[in-house]
């Protein structure tokens, strides 16, 4: 089943330049229907509280980041208009505390979320919430692009970090509108172990029957334990195998409705230059 709904989530800037190639890209090749939603925050409330005239400068601070969030909508429209695309524009005002609410909420009706990954690596305030909303707590899975306007095709070859485990297992379902069509699929495993518990009695012998019977060509490629980083091993054989697109389990856990990313995950999304498929 192809995919119908994506959702590109983006913050709202003043200065921000409205780069959604990829995105387009991706809905013109499912002819999808393409939501983009522009989330911007609420000004703090005055740590002096409501008296001295705070809360009235309070309200017309917020009222004017809403007329500048509006404008920038319109923007957006207007660029994405002259496009062959279905689309339409969600420009969103919340508090920094509700963003992944706002997020998860549209990411539940959307077959696909899609987000940057920040030039520097650093993962800031947005992609934060959009990995809890999007990815953590929605059920869907997150298309990480680091080239926001690329329109090169990604699903030629992709490497499948697989472990054997739910979020993979995940991944890789979610991942196949991506998958269906690609000319190689590498399916990487780091240290497995062998058994019924863990992969079987041939590491990856199962899951590449699995792709194979959806008619599409299979490697599997194993490493021993290097004492690298696992995310370091992945996007070493990704490069490798000029893996344009990387599938794989987002694991982490919730502490107090903070998701906490597990650290393959982290670092992977912090340093990969090839997009990341990522469902949990």
């Amino acid at each position: 089943m192809a995919y119908r709904t994506l959702l590109t989530v983006t913050e709202f800037s003043e200065s921000g330049s409205l780069e959604f190639e990829a995105a387009i890209s991706l809905a013109q090749r499912f002819s999808a229907h393409l939501s983009i939603l522009v989330v911007g925050e609420v000004p703090p409330l005055p740590f002096y509280g409501y008296g001295a005239g705070g809360a009235q400068v309070w309200v017309e601070e917020s009222e004017q980041r809403a007329r500048n969030l509006k404008a920038a909508g319109e923007r957006i429209e207007a660029m994405l208009s002259t496009r062959d695309i279905s689309f339409d524009v969600r420009p969103r005002l919340t508090s920094v505390a509700g963003e992944d609410e706002v997020i998860a909420r549209h990411a539940i009706y959307a077959d696909l979320t899609m987000m940057l990954r920040p030039r520097n690596g650093e993962l800031g305030t947005v992609e934060k919430q959009t990995i809890d909303g999007a990815l953590f707590d929605s059920g869907r899975p997150l298309l990480v692009m680091p080239d926001p306007a690329s329109s090169r095709p990604i699903g030629r070859h992709v490497l499948v970090a697989w472990n054997a485990q739910r979020e993979a297992a995940r991944a890789l379902a979610d991942a196949m509108p991506l998958i269906a069509s690609a000319e190689t699929v590498t399916l990487f495993l780091v240290d497995p172990k062998t058994g019924v518990d863990a992969h079987g009695e041939e590491p990856g012998a199962d899951v590449a029957l699995l792709l194979a019977r959806h008619g599409l060509r299979v490697s599997v490629a194993t490493v021993e334990d290097t004492g690298r980083s696992v995310a370091r091993d992945i996007l070493d054989k990704a490069a490798e195998v000029n893996a344009d697109l990387v599938v794989m389990g987002a694991y982490g856990h919730s502490r107090l409705r903070e998701n906490i990313l597990g650290g393959t995950t982290r670092e992977i999304l912090e340093t990969s230059d090839i997009p990341l498929f990522l469902a949990h």
